[in-house]
């Protein structure tokens, strides 16, 4: 109710000529020349994929993300170690077997076509960064922590517990981005297989000698994403020879 509702009824309150004037008719309501017809008001249209998605993007403070990654990524050793991994030979096998199962070929087609049919990408898209070569800020050589300090911060601009809470009111409320959120729960199995298989072995490896916590890592993933914990962490299964085989 506005101000000038308010101000009609405290008017009509105040004089007796308001007496004989009817009520308004109740919204969606239509008069014709005799009692007022009830219109039925059409709801609006359910959220897209597209919208949902944009809405959980923009909790994230991406400009002070890619500032941080720049960063890190000219001043820190440790992140640059971590970044060479990352882009290393078996790191790009393990991506390479990632989009390669059947779980998630399923998973990427679904989103596809929910994003295309709501008006949104053709297909999800890798973010791109843009490093110069020469380092326009040299007191950032003095603000970096190794990797567990460029975590740490990094939760600073990805507000986990906001976007947590925004998906529960999305999941309570059901429709598309339900349906999203329980085919990502269901790759977690992909995960498992993945951590167990000789590629990943090896990537834990290279990661634990560079002095990464990645039990840590692991768990952030998980929360992430949504996916349970387990009780075999990732440190017992780099002890542990692969018994789980990866479907290529």
């Amino acid at each position: 109710m506005n101000i000038a509702v308010i101000s009609l009824l405290l008017l009509c309150l105040g004089s007796s000529t308001c007496a004989l004037v009817p009520p308004p008719p109740p919204q969606g309501a239509v008069v014709i020349g005799g009692p007022p017809v009830v219109v039925p008001v059409t709801p609006p249209p359910p959220p897209t994929l597209t919208q949902d998605l944009d809405e959980i993007y923009r909790l994230a403070q991406i400009q002070s993300i890619s500032q941080l990654l720049v960063r890190y990524l000219i001043n820190d050793a440790q992140f640059q170690g971590f970044v060479r991994i990352v882009n290393s030979r078996e790191a790009f096998n393990l991506r390479w077997i990632v989009r390669s199962q059947p779980e998630v070929l399923a998973f990427k087609q679904w989103v596809n076509q929910q994003l295309l049919a709501s008006g949104g990408p053709l297909e999800l898209e890798e973010i791109e960064l843009i490093v110069s070569l020469v380092n326009p800020f040299p007191y950032w050589s003095a603000t970096v922590f190794g990797f567990r300090g460029f975590i740490d911060e990094l939760q600073l601009y990805v507000p986990l517990h906001t976007i947590r809470a925004h998906i529960q009111t999305k999941l309570l409320e059901g429709g598309i981005f339900a349906q999203f959120w329980r085919r990502l729960n269901d790759l977690q199995p992909v995960y498992e297989r993945l951590l167990a298989s000789p590629e990943g072995q090896t990537l834990i490896a290279e990661l634990q000698e560079l002095n990464i916590d990645i039990v840590q890592l692991d768990r952030i993933i998980r929360e992430t994403l949504g996916w349970n914990a387990v009780n075999t962490t990732v440190a017992t299964v780099t002890s542990t020879p692969a018994s789980v085989p990866v479907v290529v």
